[in-house]
């Protein structure tokens, strides 16, 4: 806690002092005190996919904060402008090694956002570029998180453009004839704009990198998302995505249509795929084709929104081969569903932070309905049938063969309360009636062709922004 108050009374001693060329100086907060009130499977809940389901209950509860900072200092014009954050992640009471234990003092601040950015002169007023660690926001179902790079944004009419370079990795280069290369990705983006009737977008995303000539480490169906392996194999992927929202007059109501679409190419080479629950190693140099859809159209009544959404993950059929289908995301957070993905308000702790279950791909489907009967309470439900767009296929705890692909139905709801006009109150649950697809995750002594074990998690909220 100590380094916080040392940030903090720098951004106090900044704001009462004026910096030289700041007219502005603002400093925003977003304070979540968050609760597990209550699951039947915490060995579920753990990241990257690496949950398992016991046989029985394996119940918890905790408390948590997660608290982020960030100062932003501009000057009058708006033409340049820095960006700090702070944040406190996930710490939970208790918790001595990160200060949530007697005492209260522990390493857990980490730096969140640090970038410059500033208006270009001589291009047009609206072109700017952004230097550092800062969002990227490239699409929400391939690659929306923090990351370290240079983004240059413009627009002209009702157009708006952007233009990136992130690094992923660095890799130092200390021999002379060393072909070890960093892992960089290149974005490139357009959106149209149509007024109040919505906009659609394309964009590219070229994603490169060689850190090693020799075969990588072993690369597990659970670990397939680009950020846990791209230090460790050859890639040279393409994306190619078209966005979209259309919006429809209906008197005094409106019928929606969101949608995504992505297509994915290229290679992973030098690589090497271990199923260990097939018994299947697959080493050597792979081709990349895999597709990505969704669409949510809903409607809007005012104080009631019912929407439908659906989204195709392709997945990969056959282990064996050298042709990869199954999409493959970079770095993502999802909350789609409370059971799966990170819709819990404790979502540090989850099943997994992609739209699809190891290289299988997904197939949703959710209908939502939302009512706001006041203007600071919001009642909603959602529920959920789920798939795998191709079968997960494993030897089960007897020596059976086994292939499945249904997840199950999945059942949520939440109650939201401001009791101020910045703090929130709010708690929701979700119940999954797992299906056979599941049994994969089961352990051993369970791991029998079908499923045995439902998922119940109960979270809850108080959070302060400003």
């Amino acid at each position: 806690m100590r380094r916080l108050g040392v940030t903090m009374a720098f951004f106090f001693t900044l704001a009462a002092a004026g910096w030289v060329q700041a007219a502005t100086i603002e400093f925003h907060g977003d304070m979540n005190n968050r609760f597990l009130i209550y699951t039947n499977h915490f060995d579920w809940l753990n990241a990257e996919q690496d949950g398992v389901l016991n046989d029985g209950t394996v119940d918890d509860n905790f408390a948590e904060i997660k608290y982020r900072f960030w100062t932003e200092a501009a000057t009058d014009d708006g033409d340049l402008k820095g960006v700090f954050a702070v944040e406190i992640g996930g710490i939970r009471f208790g918790e001595s090694d990160r200060g949530g234990s007697f005492s209260g003092d522990g390493v857990n601040i980490e730096t969140r956002w640090a970038y410059t950015d500033f208006q270009i002169p001589g291009v047009d007023e609206k072109a700017r570029l952004k230097i550092g660690l800062q969002p990227w926001a490239t699409n929400p179902w391939l690659w929306n998180e923090t990351a370290m790079g240079i983004m240059f944004e413009g627009a002209g009419g009702p157009m708006e453009y952007r233009l990136g370079w992130a690094r992923g990795w660095e890799f130092e280069n200390s021999e002379e004839e060393d072909d070890t290369k960093d892992v960089d990705n290149f974005l490139a983006a357009v959106d149209f704009k149509a007024g109040d009737l919505g906009e659609i977008g394309v964009f590219g995303l070229y994603q490169t990198g060689d850190p090693d000539e020799e075969v990588s480490d072993p690369i597990f169906p659970e670990k397939y998302l680009l950020k846990l392996f791209a230090d460790q194999a050859e890639v040279d992927i393409y994306n190619l995505g078209l966005t979209g929202s259309l919006v429809f007059p209906m008197g005094d109501s409106k019928m929606f249509l969101n949608w995504d679409a992505i297509y994915q190419g290229g290679e992973i080479n030098s690589a090497t795929f271990v199923y260990d629950k097939l018994g299947v190693t697959n080493s050597g140099d792979f081709d990349l084709s895999a597709f990505f859809g969704h669409a949510n159209l809903g409607v809007d009544f005012g104080r009631v929104i019912l929407s439908y959404t659906f989204w195709y993950t392709s997945g990969d059929e056959d282990p064996e081969d050298d042709d990869l289908d199954g999409f493959l995301a970079t770095d993502l957070d999802i909350a789609e569903g409370i059971a799966l993905f990170e819709y819990a308000y404790g979502d540090d702790d989850y099943f997994t932070e992609r739209h699809y279950l190891l290289d299988k791909g997904f197939i949703m489907n959710k209908l939502a309905l939302e009512f706001k009967p006041t203007r600071k309470l919001s009642l909603g439900a959602a529920a959920l049938y789920m798939m795998t767009a191709e079968d997960i296929e494993y030897i089960d705890g007897n020596g059976n063969f086994q292939s499945n692909d249904t997840i199950g139905f999945e059942v949520d709801g939440f109650v939201s309360y401001l009791l101020f006009e910045n703090l929130e109150i709010a708690t929701n649950a979700g119940y999954l009636f797992a299906d056979d697809a599941l049994d994969y995750f089961e352990v051993e002594e369970i791991r029998d062709g079908e499923s045995d074990e439902d998922i119940f998690v109960w979270s809850a909220r108080v959070r302060y922004r400003f």
